[in-house]
């Protein structure tokens, strides 16, 4: 299942709803962390171009050309060039209790689909802004799941896409342990 979630962003027949960060960050290193609700159906973690993520958001989906589809195992979006292009989104995908990743990813298996690791309690995303990658990690051991390159030549944004319904609190800033909790699709967990 998880392993076609990532060709589902373009062909799917179930609500996909994305929200992206209100802060947009352009410029330095920048870390938050979120806990995904393990009963959600699929939740997609990363970060985007603003303008790419607001031009996918607004545009309906069987329009948005495949080839920057985030999950399209084609994220450069330079197939029909030779100058290897950073996509303008990376997602990490989750899904039942597990994340899938892929193929180059920190914990690669033999498969050249990808692997699936358990979900950790938290997940921490490091965006690299002059370096122009993003990391994920298990925010609680610290260990890298997975790394890419991502196009930061304007503002980048946090985004979230939850496809069928999910839940995820969303930790503002580590320092100070604000929480705040997002829920879609009827999804939601009492603490």
């Amino acid at each position: 299942m998880l392993f076609a979630a990532e060709r589902l962003m373009t062909s799917c027949h179930l609500s996909i709803d994305l929200v992206i960060g209100d802060v947009a960050v352009t410029q330095g290193k920048s870390y938050w962390a979120c806990c995904v609700d393990p009963s959600s159906y699929l939740v997609k973690v990363g970060v985007g171009l603003e303008s790419k993520l607001q031009e996918w958001f607004q545009v309906p989906q069987d329009v948005v050309s495949p080839r920057y589809d985030p999950d399209s195992g084609h994220d450069s979006g330079a197939e029909d060039t030779t100058v290897e292009a950073p996509p303008p989104y990376a997602f990490l995908t989750i899904g039942m209790g597990k994340i899938l990743l892929s193929h180059g990813s920190a914990l690669t298996s033999r498969d050249p689909n990808g692997c699936t690791v358990p979900l950790p309690p938290r997940i921490g995303v490091c965006l690299d802004y002059e370096q122009g990658k993003v990391s994920f990690y298990d925010a609680v051991s610290f260990r890298e799941l997975w790394e890419c390159g991502v196009d930061c030549s304007g503002p980048v944004c946090p985004a979230f896409c939850f496809i069928g319904g999910g839940a995820l609190h969303l930790q503002e800033l580590v320092a100070n342990k604000q929480e705040r909790k997002v829920t879609i699709g009827g999804f939601a967990k009492l603490d």
